[in-house]
């Protein structure tokens, strides 16, 4: 359950952020979907980078996580997660603005095919 927790919450934050919501004048949609796809792997990416040095945190062996400290390395790993997954929709969405791209107030002005 514990693996399976920030697994979950990733994916509701990708929910989230659903291709339709990005719009630019004169745009297909197949188009849209690949410049989606390409920033959401970029955004992912820098989130890993970002975040490196907490996810691979120095002292997570036993003797230092270990018995007592279970619940205290849980809250770490949860709040290392959604700070990245937080961080990888800040760059997916930096990424979707500097392709000229910008959020729709409503539903997506592009037409499917």
């Amino acid at each position: 359950m514990r693996k399976i927790l920030p697994f979950v919450t990733t994916l509701l934050l990708a929910a989230c952020d659903l291709p339709s919501q990005w719009e630019k004048p004169g745009v297909e949609r197949a188009a849209l979907d690949s410049d989606v796809l390409q920033c959401r792997h970029a955004g992912q990416q820098e989130s890993l980078r970002a975040y490196a040095s907490q996810i691979n945190f120095p002292f997570y062996s036993a003797p230092f996580w270990g018995g007592s400290w279970q619940p205290t390395r849980d809250l770490w790993n949860r709040s290392v997660e959604a700070d990245r997954a937080r961080a990888e929709t800040s760059f997916t969405a930096d990424c979707m603005r500097g392709k000229g791209y910008s959020k729709s107030s409503g539903r997506s002005s592009i037409a499917a095919p």
